[in-house]
Protein backbone atom coordinates (compact mmCIF):
# COMPACT_ATOMS: atom_id res chain seq x y z
CA UNK A 1 0.00 0.00 0.00
CA UNK A 2 1.05 3.69 -0.24
CA UNK A 3 0.70 6.38 1.71
CA UNK A 4 -2.01 7.95 -0.07
CA UNK A 5 -4.02 4.74 -0.11
CA UNK A 6 -6.81 4.21 2.76
CA UNK A 7 -5.86 1.97 5.60
CA UNK A 8 -8.78 -0.15 7.39
CA UNK A 9 -7.31 -0.61 11.34
CA UNK A 10 -9.23 -3.34 13.57
CA UNK A 11 -8.72 -3.10 17.25
CA UNK A 12 -9.34 -6.64 18.38
CA UNK A 13 -10.14 -5.78 22.41
CA UNK A 14 -10.13 -9.06 23.88
CA UNK A 15 -10.95 -10.74 27.17
CA UNK A 16 -8.11 -12.78 28.62
CA UNK A 17 -9.51 -15.69 30.56
CA UNK A 18 -7.64 -18.18 32.58
CA UNK A 19 -7.76 -20.71 29.95
CA UNK A 20 -4.82 -20.69 27.12
CA UNK A 21 -7.15 -22.97 24.81
CA UNK A 22 -10.51 -20.38 25.23
CA UNK A 23 -7.76 -17.54 24.89
CA UNK A 24 -6.63 -18.48 21.65
CA UNK A 25 -9.78 -19.37 19.75
CA UNK A 26 -11.10 -16.18 21.10
CA UNK A 27 -8.45 -14.26 19.28
CA UNK A 28 -9.59 -16.37 16.24
CA UNK A 29 -13.10 -15.55 16.71
CA UNK A 30 -12.16 -11.87 16.94
CA UNK A 31 -9.83 -11.68 13.84
CA UNK A 32 -12.70 -13.39 12.08
CA UNK A 33 -14.49 -10.93 12.68
CA UNK A 34 -12.06 -8.04 11.28
CA UNK A 35 -11.96 -9.86 8.13
CA UNK A 36 -15.46 -9.44 7.90
CA UNK A 37 -15.40 -5.73 8.36
CA UNK A 38 -12.25 -6.11 5.61
CA UNK A 39 -9.58 -4.81 7.53
CA UNK A 40 -6.23 -4.48 6.60
CA UNK A 41 -4.86 -4.86 10.01
CA UNK A 42 -6.05 -6.44 13.33
CA UNK A 43 -4.41 -6.07 16.76
CA UNK A 44 -5.02 -8.05 19.47
CA UNK A 45 -4.12 -7.59 23.07
CA UNK A 46 -0.72 -8.52 25.60
CA UNK A 47 -0.57 -12.33 25.89
CA UNK A 48 -3.81 -12.74 23.94
CA UNK A 49 -2.98 -16.70 24.54
CA UNK A 50 -2.13 -16.96 28.19
CA UNK A 51 -3.01 -13.57 29.98
CA UNK A 52 -0.50 -12.78 33.09
CA UNK A 53 -1.57 -17.11 34.37
CA UNK A 54 1.23 -18.51 35.30
CA UNK A 55 -0.40 -21.77 35.27
CA UNK A 56 -0.56 -21.22 31.11
CA UNK A 57 3.08 -20.50 30.92
CA UNK A 58 3.77 -24.16 31.48
CA UNK A 59 1.62 -25.37 28.32
CA UNK A 60 2.86 -23.21 25.71
CA UNK A 61 4.50 -24.94 22.87
CA UNK A 62 8.34 -24.68 22.35
CA UNK A 63 8.03 -23.31 18.72
CA UNK A 64 6.27 -20.07 18.28
CA UNK A 65 4.79 -21.05 15.08
CA UNK A 66 3.56 -24.28 16.73
CA UNK A 67 1.71 -22.08 19.35
CA UNK A 68 0.08 -19.58 16.63
CA UNK A 69 -0.19 -22.56 14.40
CA UNK A 70 -4.31 -21.46 14.27
CA UNK A 71 -3.59 -18.12 13.55
CA UNK A 72 -1.07 -18.82 11.36
CA UNK A 73 -3.17 -21.29 8.97
CA UNK A 74 -6.01 -18.66 9.14
CA UNK A 75 -4.01 -16.15 7.81
CA UNK A 76 -2.80 -17.87 4.93
CA UNK A 77 -5.59 -17.74 3.15
CA UNK A 78 -6.55 -13.95 3.47
CA UNK A 79 -5.15 -10.50 3.12
CA UNK A 80 -4.48 -8.89 6.62
CA UNK A 81 -1.67 -8.26 8.28
CA UNK A 82 -2.19 -9.73 12.21
CA UNK A 83 -0.27 -7.80 15.65
CA UNK A 84 -0.51 -9.80 18.66
CA UNK A 85 1.08 -9.68 21.93
CA UNK A 86 1.38 -13.17 22.54
CA UNK A 87 3.90 -15.49 25.41
CA UNK A 88 6.63 -16.96 23.93
CA UNK A 89 8.95 -19.76 24.68
CA UNK A 90 12.35 -19.89 23.95
CA UNK A 91 14.48 -22.74 25.59
CA UNK A 92 14.14 -22.01 28.88
CA UNK A 93 13.29 -18.72 28.83
CA UNK A 94 9.65 -16.99 28.00
CA UNK A 95 9.31 -13.31 26.65
CA UNK A 96 6.54 -10.90 26.76
CA UNK A 97 6.46 -10.24 22.81
CA UNK A 98 4.34 -9.25 20.03
CA UNK A 99 4.07 -11.08 16.57
CA UNK A 100 3.44 -9.58 12.79
CA UNK A 101 2.36 -12.47 10.59
CA UNK A 102 0.84 -12.09 7.30
CA UNK A 103 -0.23 -14.80 4.36
CA UNK A 104 0.85 -17.80 7.02
CA UNK A 105 4.10 -16.50 8.21
CA UNK A 106 5.69 -14.29 10.76
CA UNK A 107 7.03 -11.54 9.51
CA UNK A 108 8.09 -9.21 12.72
CA UNK A 109 8.67 -10.04 16.37
CA UNK A 110 9.26 -7.49 19.23
CA UNK A 111 10.13 -8.57 22.71
CA UNK A 112 9.16 -6.09 25.32
CA UNK A 113 11.96 -4.65 26.41
CA UNK A 114 10.80 -3.01 30.01
CA UNK A 115 8.65 -5.42 32.20
CA UNK A 116 6.35 -4.05 34.58
CA UNK A 117 8.13 -3.65 38.29
CA UNK A 118 4.58 -3.70 40.30
CA UNK A 119 3.36 -7.86 39.26
CA UNK A 120 5.30 -10.71 39.25
CA UNK A 121 5.95 -10.36 35.63
CA UNK A 122 10.11 -9.91 35.77
CA UNK A 123 9.74 -13.25 37.77
CA UNK A 124 8.48 -15.14 34.66
CA UNK A 125 9.80 -13.60 31.55
CA UNK A 126 12.72 -12.13 30.43
CA UNK A 127 13.01 -8.32 28.75
CA UNK A 128 13.79 -8.22 25.39
CA UNK A 129 16.78 -6.13 24.36
CA UNK A 130 15.91 -4.15 20.97
CA UNK A 131 13.29 -2.02 19.35
CA UNK A 132 12.68 -1.63 15.62
CA UNK A 133 10.25 -0.33 12.81
CA UNK A 134 8.90 -3.11 10.73
CA UNK A 135 8.38 -3.06 6.71
CA UNK A 136 4.70 -3.98 6.72
CA UNK A 137 2.18 -4.30 3.37
CA UNK A 138 0.62 -1.75 5.37
CA UNK A 139 3.19 0.28 5.85
CA UNK A 140 6.12 0.79 8.57
CA UNK A 141 5.17 0.12 11.88
CA UNK A 142 7.00 0.27 15.54
CA UNK A 143 5.49 -2.18 17.95
CA UNK A 144 5.73 -0.95 22.16
CA UNK A 145 3.92 -3.51 24.91
CA UNK A 146 1.47 -1.66 27.68
CA UNK A 147 3.78 -0.18 30.28
CA UNK A 148 6.18 0.77 27.71
CA UNK A 149 3.67 3.65 26.71
CA UNK A 150 4.98 5.32 30.20
CA UNK A 151 8.34 6.15 28.06
CA UNK A 152 8.35 8.71 25.95
CA UNK A 153 12.35 7.88 24.36
CA UNK A 154 10.98 4.64 22.88
CA UNK A 155 8.42 6.28 20.89
CA UNK A 156 10.38 9.11 19.80
CA UNK A 157 13.10 6.45 18.25
CA UNK A 158 10.80 5.02 16.89
CA UNK A 159 9.76 7.72 14.79
CA UNK A 160 13.55 8.20 14.16
CA UNK A 161 13.88 4.93 12.66
CA UNK A 162 10.70 5.54 10.66
CA UNK A 163 7.65 4.65 11.91
CA UNK A 164 4.43 5.55 10.48
CA UNK A 165 2.21 3.60 13.00
CA UNK A 166 2.62 2.55 16.60
CA UNK A 167 0.76 -0.32 18.11
CA UNK A 168 0.63 -0.76 21.87
CA UNK A 169 -0.74 -4.24 23.01
CA UNK A 170 -1.71 -4.01 26.47
CA UNK A 171 -3.24 -5.43 29.67
CA UNK A 172 -3.91 -1.80 31.33
CA UNK A 173 -5.55 -2.43 34.90
CA UNK A 174 -8.81 -0.40 35.13
CA UNK A 175 -7.87 1.72 37.96
CA UNK A 176 -5.04 3.35 35.73
CA UNK A 177 -7.23 4.20 32.69
CA UNK A 178 -7.03 7.29 32.85
CA UNK A 179 -3.51 7.61 32.10
CA UNK A 180 -3.87 5.03 29.35
CA UNK A 181 -6.19 7.34 27.67
CA UNK A 182 -4.08 10.28 28.12
CA UNK A 183 -0.70 8.86 27.36
CA UNK A 184 -1.94 7.80 24.00
CA UNK A 185 -2.98 11.06 22.74
CA UNK A 186 0.27 12.40 24.25
CA UNK A 187 2.27 10.01 22.57
CA UNK A 188 0.55 10.48 18.92
CA UNK A 189 0.67 14.21 19.56
CA UNK A 190 4.15 14.74 20.40
CA UNK A 191 5.56 12.70 17.88
CA UNK A 192 2.73 13.25 14.94
CA UNK A 193 2.10 9.91 14.26
CA UNK A 194 -0.76 7.10 14.31
CA UNK A 195 -0.76 5.42 17.91
CA UNK A 196 -3.35 2.07 18.12
CA UNK A 197 -3.55 1.23 21.78
CA UNK A 198 -5.22 -2.41 21.76
CA UNK A 199 -6.14 -3.14 25.80
CA UNK A 200 -8.03 -6.30 27.30
CA UNK A 201 -11.35 -6.50 29.10
CA UNK A 202 -13.15 -7.92 31.89
CA UNK A 203 -11.53 -11.37 33.34
CA UNK A 204 -10.46 -11.50 36.75
CA UNK A 205 -7.86 -9.15 36.60
CA UNK A 206 -9.88 -6.48 36.24
CA UNK A 207 -8.27 -4.76 33.14
CA UNK A 208 -10.04 -1.50 31.70
CA UNK A 209 -10.91 -1.95 27.76
CA UNK A 210 -10.78 1.71 25.80
CA UNK A 211 -8.75 0.68 23.23
CA UNK A 212 -7.89 3.68 20.79
CA UNK A 213 -6.84 4.55 17.43
CA UNK A 214 -5.19 8.15 18.06
CA UNK A 215 -4.47 10.19 15.07
CA UNK A 216 -1.08 12.50 14.16
CA UNK A 217 -2.80 15.74 15.49
CA UNK A 218 -3.80 13.78 18.71
CA UNK A 219 -7.38 13.16 17.71
CA UNK A 220 -9.06 9.85 19.10
CA UNK A 221 -10.63 8.31 15.87
CA UNK A 222 -12.39 5.33 17.59
CA UNK A 223 -12.32 3.78 21.05
CA UNK A 224 -13.85 1.03 23.04
CA UNK A 225 -15.87 0.55 26.14
CA UNK A 226 -14.90 -1.98 28.69
CA UNK A 227 -16.24 -5.31 27.16
CA UNK A 228 -15.30 -7.08 24.31
CA UNK A 229 -15.43 -6.27 20.58
CA UNK A 230 -13.94 -5.34 17.87
CA UNK A 231 -13.61 -1.54 16.76
CA UNK A 232 -12.19 0.00 14.00
CA UNK A 233 -11.11 3.44 11.32
CA UNK A 234 -9.71 4.02 8.58
CA UNK A 235 -6.49 6.02 8.14
CA UNK A 236 -3.87 7.28 5.75
CA UNK A 237 -0.72 7.13 6.40
CA UNK A 238 0.13 10.34 4.21
CA UNK A 239 -1.60 12.21 6.97
CA UNK A 240 1.69 11.70 9.39
CA UNK A 241 3.94 13.68 6.44
CA UNK A 242 1.52 16.27 5.78
CA UNK A 243 0.52 16.96 9.89
CA UNK A 244 4.98 17.45 10.16
CA UNK A 245 5.34 19.54 7.18
CA UNK A 246 2.22 21.77 8.72
CA UNK A 247 3.68 21.77 12.00
CA UNK A 248 7.31 21.58 11.81
CA UNK A 249 7.62 20.86 15.38
CA UNK A 250 9.97 17.88 15.14
CA UNK A 251 12.85 19.63 13.21
CA UNK A 252 13.32 22.11 16.18
CA UNK A 253 14.33 19.36 19.11
CA UNK A 254 17.83 20.01 19.88
CA UNK A 255 19.22 16.82 20.49
CA UNK A 256 22.86 18.28 22.23
CA UNK A 257 20.95 19.06 24.85
CA UNK A 258 19.62 16.03 25.51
Amino acid sequence: MTISEKIRVALAQQRILPDREVNIMKGMSLIKRALQVRADVVILPELFNTGFYPHNYENIEPELEEELELVLKLSSSKDIVIIAGVAEREGDDLYNSAVIIHRGEIIGKYRKTHLFPLTSEKKYFKAGDRIEVFETPVGNVGILICYELRFPELFRKLVKMGAELIVIPAEFPKERIEHWRVLLQARAIENQIFVAGVNCVEGDLDYGGHSMLVDPMGTVMVEGGDYQEVMMSDIRLGEVYEVREKYPFLNDLREELL
